[in-house]
């Protein structure tokens, strides 16, 4: 059976909590890891997989990589923005903003 944990790293300064997390997953017995970013945090997420790696755990492979997007949604400026709704300017048109994202699976290798 695999044990998954997963891993959110919402900003650059989680790195380090992200990767002490996962040794504790793996120190607790965890078999799986998966590690999610989105946006301007797909790189840390990276990161933080080849420090687990190739540095803390070299029995650990990349078991699956999956990239996407999903809309974006922002509430702080709902205000702002209802204004120049109504207006039919360049900005408004058929723009729709999305967000990218990326999930890393980290696995220990099977030994046959």
């Amino acid at each position: 059976m695999v044990y998954e944990t997963t891993i959110i790293i919402r900003s650059r300064s989680d790195k380090e909590k992200s990767i002490k997390d996962a040794i504790f997953a793996f120190s607790g017995g965890k078999k799986s890891l998966l590690i999610k970013g989105e946006g301007e945090e797909i790189s840390t997420a990276v990161e933080v997989a080849e420090i687990l790696k190739n540095r803390m755990y070299p029995r650990l492979e990349i078991g699956n990589v999956s990239l996407g997007s999903r809309p974006f949604f922002d509430n702080r400026n709902r205000r702002y923005d209802n204004r120049y709704n109504n207006r039919n300017n360049k900005f408004n048109g058929n723009k729709k903003d999305i967000i990218s994202k990326i999930e890393i699976t980290l696995q220990t290798k099977s030994i046959a």
